[in-house]
C-alpha cells in the first residue's frame, strides 16, 4: 500500500457519493480508506448522555452500512468521534497519515457552497494532506472515468 485516504462521511446523498469517490481511489491506487464521522454538537462532559450514545450509535451503523456498500473490496477503517468536524477530522487524518482527504460536497445554494468551503478551507489550514472536495455534477464523470481505466 502506498498511502492512506481518509474520507469524511456523512449519511446524506453527497457523503455516500465522497464515500463512493474515496472507495473508487482508494481501490485504485491501492491505498489504505478511513471513512471519519464527527458526531457534533455534543458538548465536553455530556458524552455518555442517553442522546450521545444514541448519535454515536447510529453513526456507527451508518458507517459500516456505507462502508459495506461503497469501500473497497479489502475493507476500509471506521473512525467515529465526538468533536468538530473540521477539527476532529484533521487530528483523525494525521493520527493515521493521510495522504489525501475526501469530502462531500453539501446541497447547492449560498449557505451551502459556504458551509463547504468553509469545511474545506479549515482543513487545508490544519493537515497537509490534499483535501478534494467532490461536487455532485462530476462524480458520475469521474466514477465513468475510473471504472474504464480499471
Amino acid at each position: 500500500m502506498i498511502g492512506t485516504i481518509v474520507c469524511g462521511v456523512t449519511d446524506t446523498q453527497d457523503g455516500r457519493a465522497a464515500a463512493q469517490l474515496a472507495g473508487a481511489l482508494a481501490e485504485r491506487l491501492d491505498m489504505r480508506l478511513v471513512y471519519a464521522h464527527a458526531v457534533d454538537g455534543v458538548s465536553r462532559g455530556t458524552e455518555e448522555s442517553l442522546t450521545a450514545r444514541q448519535r454515536f450509535g447510529g453513526a456507527e451503523a451508518a458507517l459500516t452500512r456505507i462502508a459495506q456498500q461503497n469501500g473497497p473490496s479489502r475493507g476500509v477503517e471506521l473512525r467515529v468521534d465526538f468533536g468538530e468536524r473540521a477539527q476532529l477530522l484533521a487530528q483523525i487524518a494525521a493520527e493515521e497519515g493521510a495522504d489525501l482527504v475526501v469530502l462531500g460536497s453539501r446541497a447547492g445554494g449560498f449557505r451551502g457552497r459556504a458551509l463547504r468551503c468553509t469545511l474545506a478551507r479549515e482543513l487545508e489550514a490544519a493537515t497537509p494532506a490534499p483535501v478534494v472536495v467532490a461536487p455532485p455534477q462530476t462524480r458520475a464523470h469521474g466514477e465513468e472515468r475510473l471504472e474504464r481505466a480499471a
